[in-house]
């Protein structure tokens, strides 16, 4: 594994082999709460890393289920996603919030992303999905936030993240762009919701150091750490 390779630790890579072999994209069925969603995805990974936004994380789950007992927290408000993969977090959003913007680094995943959003954006079923958007972004790409505020000046009021930190290499390029996004509404005016799912030690420090280092505070919210899959999964908020 990358992480047994000493100087290399941007390349540590927390996930396990189950993860990473080839399927076809199958369209779906989630039930969070009362909320029913239908979209796209494999049922497992790619054999390419780059690629693990094809199918849903647990994570995502986690997430989920705990956005759909706090609908309050969305309603009306304006969401940026980062790495939303076929998008099931943002989809589900969106039928709490005014405008969500999902965003994702790969464009493969971005075309299963988009075949998602049309879907629910087209169907008669899924009418109250509104303001759903696609952006390509990069993290720490300042060019592709420059391009993405361009159309969202007054920023969001939440940034969220499902299962994004398995790769050392990204965790700081992710508080980074976390940091610029919260930084437009200014402190305590837009929060970054995570979901965490633990798989290396070291990437359980890493997170909250990485908010640290960058001016953030980060907190457990009590009463969210549950078992998801056979892993631990917690619910972080991140504040300027």
């Amino acid at each position: 594994m990358a992480g047994d390779r000493e100087g290399d630790e941007e390349d540590v890579v927390c996930l396990d082999g189950s993860f990473f072999t080839n399927d076809d994209y199958q369209l779906t069925k989630f039930t969070f709460g009362s909320q029913v969603l239908e979209l796209y995805c494999l049922q497992s990974a790619s054999t390419d890393f780059d690629l693990t936004g094809q199918l849903v994380w647990p994570g995502a789950m986690l997430l989920n289920e705990y956005l759909s007992k706090n609908v309050d927290l969305l309603r009306g408000c304006s969401v940026i996603e980062l790495g939303s993969g076929v998008g099931i977090t943002g989809i589900l959003c969106s039928r709490f919030c005014r405008e969500v913007v999902l965003t994702d680094h790969n464009d493969e995943v971005l075309k299963i992303l988009q075949k998602n959003i049309d879907l629910h954006s087209s169907s008669e079923s899924y009418s109250n999905c509104t303001g759903l958007v696609a952006e390509k972004l990069d993290w720490g790409n300042a060019d592709q936030i420059k391009q993405i505020l361009g159309s969202h000046s007054g920023g969001f009021d939440l940034v969220l993240g499902a299962d994004i930190c398995f790769q050392q290499g990204s965790v700081p390029l992710l508080f980074e762009t976390v940091r610029l996004l919260l930084q437009i509404r200014g402190k305590g005016r837009c929060k970054f919701i995570l979901a965490y799912v633990s798989r290396a030690k070291m990437m359980d420090s890493m997170v909250i150091n990485e908010a640290t280092r960058h001016g953030m505070k980060i907190a457990e919210v009590p009463g969210t750490r549950s078992v998801v899959g056979n892993l631990e999964g917690t619910i972080y908020e991140v504040i300027l």
